[in-house]
């Protein structure tokens, strides 16, 4: 299943790199006129555009009248500029400016914008960088809405530490922490979020990398990412509070609530919420990537892509990933307290547990969150998600920070929103996963690992990347969140759970590439049949470069030699090492990625 799955996720990204779910951007001239088409909003006051007079350059790049700005951002600002030079003073700043100079002075020191500033009839235009690089701000800039927020960021709660005592091995293991992830954004790109916490104190809560390359918008401990599959978890969590109330059986067949639902009478609740309905997944159906965006408006045009589907196993009898079920699950909610699923959701957790940044990723066509998604590895392209999000519900439709998920994982551990015994239900083992230990309780997959039990889940989209890591038995919560699709984050949890527990772990290495001599790489030149007939893979030499390309597709994607047999791609986080046998021959290909390790063999090898 897994297998299967992540060339799945391996075809999809590299498909992403071909395919039409690419944002265009278009580029505006130095000189172009002043677009009425931006909304802006600076700390919740919407301004007019005309008044703050926005371009994009030729590179795209957002510039905004500071002339303005200024007294938005303090009553007390002032600006006066002089030429080509400007001085902005407010009551906690003095920011010298020059034109068309990248480096300012903020309270003498000194910045390096990568844009700079340009001074025009005594009108000051800076980059939105200059907002969050100055004041600290939070930016959220949607491209395809035209749409800019610029707002404070909350108070740094980053070494919010409780026990005293531990202070000064806090320090130390955040410090630890903090140079892993950022090693880890120049080795392997990495752009996120990440909070690590332990035994009710936050050892570490801060952004890594960029919300928006192109705007150069760094992310921070406050920046809101869609969060996909975890969303799961606050489906179940609303179907247990439902449970408790006595509104909901989880042994009713759903029928009860979806009459017209095909073998709706011989599906359970529990069956949805432990993947084991035999419900296709709609979001492996072509027709759901065909759907308008219109067409999401109404849940029901989601579930009639697949009620009419044969079921793929007798309920109940495996475990089979399915985003339909909490789709489903999510409907039900609806049904059974008569409101909106967010609704809901906003009303018997969110609000109760202030987690004021957490809320449904698209608004109609309004994005409400504040990353920019992207998808590849070390090449990265940005990517909307507007269909995955807007599609999928109570499966994937949720965004939020690592300081709100914090607050939810704090609530697990309490009476706040459902009884102890209700959630020592949610974190059972209802279904096996997998052979090695891995099962699935309600919203949440279990295993035990070296640091004892551990309660997780991921989330993935085109191009963003979730996961939430609870050990209860050390008291430690792993929260990373990502604006790149399909990163490897399970193999990051793990590491950061070493650094926390003061285990050994390896600093990430910078990928080295090698020349490989032209008559190597000829043997290299074939197909590869990927077991359990998951596809093939052709390997292809032209000028000294190797290429691949996945089931024909027409898309050729660059390998790169870090040994002679070892390479590995820049589109996407996957090794693919070249077996040779004794006889120097090449046999077949182990294709490495997210931990997996899958086996090609060659096929009319020629010895």
């Amino acid at each position: 299943m897994f297998k299967k799955s992540l060339m799945c996720i391996f075809l999809s990204i590299l498909l992403a790199f071909s395919s039409s779910n690419i944002i265009e951007i278009t580029a505006h001239a130095e000189s172009a006129s002043i677009s009425n088409e931006f909304t802006i909003n600076v700390d919740g006051t919407n301004i007019p555009s005309k008044y703050v007079q926005p371009y994009q350059n030729l590179n795209s790049v957002v510039m905004l009248s500071l002339n303005v700005l200024c007294q938005k951002l303090d009553t007390d600002a002032k600006l006066e500029v002089k030429n080509d030079s400007a001085l902005m003073n407010t009551s906690n700043y003095k920011v010298k400016i020059e034109n068309n100079n990248k480096k300012i002075s903020a309270n003498g020191k000194n910045i390096t914008l990568t844009t700079a500033p340009v001074i025009k009839t005594n009108i000051v235009f800076v980059p939105l960088e200059f907002f969050s690089e100055v004041f600290g701000k939070t930016i959220n800039w949607d491209n395809s809405t035209k749409s800019i927020e610029i707002y404070t960021s909350s108070k740094n709660i980053e070494y919010s530490f409780k026990n005293v005592l531990n202070l000064k091995n806090y320090l130390t293991i955040s410090q630890k922490l903090d140079n892993y992830l950022s090693a880890l954004e120049t080795t392997d790109n990495f752009h996120g979020s990440v909070l690590v916490a332990q035994n009710g104190s936050i050892i570490l809560n801060k952004g890594y990398g960029k919300s928006d390359f192109e705007q150069n918008i760094k992310n921070t401990q406050d920046t809101i990412f869609p969060i996909g599959s975890m969303t799961k978890q606050f489906t179940a969590m609303a179907i247990m509070q439902l449970v408790e109330k006595g509104l909901i059986n989880i042994d009713d067949v759903i029928s009860k609530y979806i009459p017209d639902f095909p073998n709706g009478n011989i599906i359970t609740i529990q069956e949805l919420l432990t993947h084991s309905s035999g419900i296709v997944n709609c979001t492996n159906l072509p027709e759901f990537w065909s759907m308008s965006i219109d067409s999401f408006n109404d849940i029901n045009n989601v579930i009639n892509l697949f009620k009419n589907k044969p079921l793929e196993f007798q309920p109940g009898s495996k475990f089979s990933y399915s985003n339909s079920g909490y789709i489903l699950l999510g409907y039900i909610v609806e049904k059974v307290s008569g409101i909106n699923y967010i609704d809901y959701l906003e009303k018997n957790i969110f609000h109760p547990l202030n987690m004021k940044n957490t809320r449904v990723g698209y608004n109609g066509m309004k994005k409400m969150y504040t990353s920019t998604g992207y998808s590849g590895y070390l090449d990265v392209f940005p990517v909307s998600d507007m269909m995955t999000i807007n599609g999928t519900y109570g499966a994937g439709n949720l965004c939020s920070t690592t300081g709100d998920l914090y607050k939810w994982d704090r609530a697990l551990y309490t009476d706040k929103l459902i009884k102890q015994s209700t959630l020592k239900d949610i974190f059972s083992n209802h279904i096996q996963i997998t052979s090695s230990g891995i099962y699935y309780g309600y919203g949440w997959m279990l295993s035990k690992e070296n640091y004892g039990k551990k309660i997780y889940h991921g989330g993935n989209t085109l191009g963003f990347t979730s996961n939430i890591a609870r050990y209860p038995n050390r008291n430690l919560t792993i929260i990373i969140l990502t604006n790149v699709g399909y990163y490897n984050i399970n193999s990051l949890n793990d590491t950061l759970a070493d650094i926390s527990l003061g285990k050994n772990y390896e600093m990430p290495k910078k990928k080295s590439v090698i020349k490989v001599d032209d008559a190597l790489l000829d043997k290299y030149i074939g197909n590869y049949k990927i077991e359990d007939n998951l596809g093939s893979i052709s390997i292809t030499h032209d000028n000294g470069h190797l290429y691949c390309e996945q089931n024909n597709s027409g898309q050729k994607y660059e390998l790169f030699a870090q040994s002679q047999n070892k390479f590995f791609l820049r589109v996407s986080d996957v090794q693919i090492n070249f077996n040779i046998n004794d006889k120097n021959q090449v046999t077949g290909i182990f294709l490495y990625e997210s931990g997996q390790k899958i086996n090609a063999e060659k096929i009319n090898r020629q010895f």
